[in-house]
């Protein structure tokens, strides 16, 4: 009997140790999915973020040929 009582004790600490281990690293997963999905928000739904760098055309010709006449 008294080995019966060490097996389950045994037992009953080993399931102890493996749901701590994988409620921490539950916890790890969760913190880092929700701090990626607060990234994203910042990044499409904020204000302060510039889409458009270029809102103005470029000035001058871009499509012409320079040609440039020396002597």
């Amino acid at each position: 009997m008294p080995k019966l009582y060490k097996f389950l004790l045994s037992l009953v600490m080993l399931f102890i140790i493996v749901s701590i281990i994988a409620f921490s690293f539950t916890i790890i997963l969760v913190g880092m999915a929700i701090a990626s999905l607060f990234g994203v928000y910042r990044h499409y739904f904020t204000k302060t973020r510039t889409t458009k760098k270029f809102t103005t055309k470029p000035k001058g010709y871009t499509s012409v040929e320079v040609v440039d006449i020396t002597k």
